[in-house]
Order: C-alpha cells, then sequence, then structure tokens
C-alpha cells in the first residue's frame, strides 16, 4: 500500500482523525494538529482559504508538510483520487496563501511524462490535474501592487508561456 500523506474525503479523514490524539487546535477549529500514536506520527487537519467564505475543502496532512515536489507528484502519480485532488488543492492554497509557484514545476514534469505509453485512465488524471489547477488560464495569479511595469509584464508573460504549454499537453 501506498504512504499516503494526504487525505481529501471528508469520511477517511473523520476515521482516521477517531483513531488520533488531538494535539492542538487553532484558527476557531480551522486548523487542528493531531498526533497517531500508533505510528507515532503528526497529522494537521485544516480547511483550503475557500473556508473562509464558509464552504471550503477539507484536507490531513501528514507532518513535516510535503513540498511542491511531493504535492506534485501525488496529483500526478497518487492510487488515491481523494489525495490527488488534495494534492491539487494544497498546492492551490500554498500559492494563494504562501505566494508559492507551483506552475512551472507541474507544467514541466507534465511534459516530461511519456503520454503515449499512458492509459486512458491516467491521461484522464493528468487531464484533470490541468484543469483543477487552472494550467490553462494565462491570467496572471499574482500581486500586481507595488511591482514595476516590467515585473508585472514578466508575471503575465509567465503564466501566459506556462497556459500555453498546458494547452499542448491537453491535445495529447
Amino acid at each position: 500500500m501506498q504512504d499516503r500523506k494526504l487525505y481529501g474525503d471528508a469520511k477517511l479523514i473523520e476515521e482516521r482523525l477517531s483513531q488520533m490524539q488531538l494535539m492542538e487546535e487553532a484558527a476557531g477549529g480551522w486548523a487542528a494538529v493531531y498526533k497517531d500514536a500508533a505510528a507515532g506520527r503528526f497529522w494537521m487537519k485544516c480547511f483550503t482559504t475557500a473556508g473562509e467564505q464558509g464552504g471550503g475543502y477539507q484536507l490531513l496532512i501528514k507532518l513535516p508538510l510535503p513540498t511542491t515536489d511531493e504535492l506534485i507528484t501525488a496529483a500526478i502519480t497518487s492510487d488515491f483520487e481523494d489525495e490527488a485532488v488534495a494534492a491539487v488543492m494544497r498546492l492551490l492554497e500554498e500559492e494563494a496563501v504562501e505566494k508559492k509557484d507551483f506552475r512551472e514545476q507541474l507544467v514541466q514534469r507534465l511534459e516530461e511524462t511519456d503520454l503515449q505509453s499512458m492509459g486512458t485512465e491516467q491521461k484522464q488524471r493528468l487531464r484533470k490535474v490541468i484543469t483543477l489547477t487552472s494550467l490553462i488560464d494565462p491570467l496572471n495569479k499574482r500581486e500586481v501592487l507595488g511591482k514595476t511595469a516590467a515585473e508585472v509584464q514578466a508575471d503575465t508573460l509567465y503564466f501566459e508561456v506556462v497556459s500555453e504549454r498546458a494547452r499542448r499537453l491537453l491535445q495529447l
């Protein structure tokens, strides 16, 4: 069985949490740290920023937090659909809140994938990752305040180039 780093299915999260001990809770319950005593590991339960509007996507993440590369790997290769979606949600959260870029790295990993030898299900997974991350959206998602016109143009070009590369991948 694959070693999971994330859970995105609410029922599975509740099952896992029922076997763990709450260690610390913050942000009015929007984030909490749990200990899995049997495995000696810590997990963080949190919601994506969409939770601020009354909804949100609940995640359970093994600590230490996965790196961008680990999240991309989970999104592309996890055997578990909810883990793949949770990885995408975490990438988007880190981009929005922490200003961590993942788009160039993700499109590069997708380009390095041998799409010709891939099965239909795996190709559908990659299409879903591209769609959920809005990788084909050419709009600049970075802050523009306080930047020079050249910096904003560079950011805009970055998103346009990534978008075009992702569009080419969808055509394969």
